[in-house]
C-alpha cells in the first residue's frame, strides 16, 4: 500500500466530526490545536519515509544523502549537478556486467535503446544518439575493473548518412566522443522521458 501524506490535517479532521458537533466551536477550536501540533511530525514523518529518494531530495536533504556516500557537495554546486554525480556514484556499485551498463547508461542519458559494442577485447563503447552524450568519465565509472569504456560518437558521411560501414570482414569503424562537445543541458523530453524531436527529426536542445 503506498504512503499516504495528509497535508493539512485539521481540514481531514474536521471532515470525520459528527454532523452534531460540527457547530462546536469549543471542539473544533481544540481539535485545531491539537492537530497543529501534529502537522510537523506528519510532514517530517512523511518525507523521513522518502529520505534515500535521490530525485526528490534537495538542499541539506541532498547534502546527508551525500554524506553517507562519502561525496560532499562542491563549493556552490547546484542540486541538479550534485545529484548528478551522486546517480553516477550509486551506478558504480552494480555489477559491471552489460545488462547492467546499458540499463544505467539508459538512466542516466534517458536514451531508452543505447547502442553497446564490445567487439574489441577489454574495450566497449555505449552510443547515446537519442539521448544525453555520456562523457568519457561517467562511461569509465560504468566499466568494471580492467576494462576500458568509452563513449560512442557518430560522424556524417558526405552521402548524409551518420554511421559508416566498410566492405571488409570483421572491421568496424568506430568513433569516441570528445568530452568538449558534450551539451551539458541536453535534450528536451516529455514527462514520460521520450525526446521531443522537430518536424524534421532533430532533437530540441534545452
Amino acid at each position: 500500500m503506498a504512503l499516504q501524506h495528509i497535508d493539512n490535517l485539521w481540514k481531514k479532521l474536521q471532515s470525520l466530526v459528527i454532523t452534531q458537533y460540527k457547530e462546536s466551536t469549543n471542539l473544533l477550536s481544540m481539535i485545531e490545536k491539537v492537530t497543529d501540533c501534529f502537522q510537523d511530525i506528519e510532514d517530517s514523518s512523511y518525507r523521513l519515509a522518502n529520505f534515500a529518494n535521490i530525485e526528490e531530495a534537495d538542499g541539506n536533504w541532498l547534502d546527508i544523502i551525500g554524506k553517507l556516500r562519502n561525496l560532499p557537495r562542491d563549493d556552490g554546486e547546484s542540486d541538479k549537478s550534485y545529484r548528478d554525480r551522486l546517480k553516477i556514484l550509486f551506478k558504480q556499485s552494480t555489477a559491471g556486467t552489460p545488462q547492467n551498463i546499458i540499463q544505467n547508461a539508459a538512466d542516466l542519458s534517458k536514451d531508452r535503446n543505447p547502442q553497446y559494442l564490445d567487439e574489441v577485447d577489454g574495450v566497449f563503447f555505449v552510443y547515446t544518439p537519442k539521448g544525453k552524450q555520456l562523457s568519457r568519465k561517467t562511461v569509465a565509472s560504468l566499466a568494471p575493473a580492467g576494462v576500458l569504456g568509452l563513449p560512442g560518437a557518430s560522424f556524417r558521411l558526405t552521402s548524409g548518412k551518420a554511421l559508416a560501414t566498410v566492405e571488409q570482414p570483421h572491421k568496424l569503424i568506430l568513433a569516441v566522443a570528445q568530452d568538449k562537445n558534450i551539451i551539458d543541458n541536453g535534450y528536451l523530453s516529455s514527462e514520460q522521458g521520450l525526446p521531443l524531436l522537430t518536424e524534421d527529426g532533430r532533437h530540441i536542445i534545452l
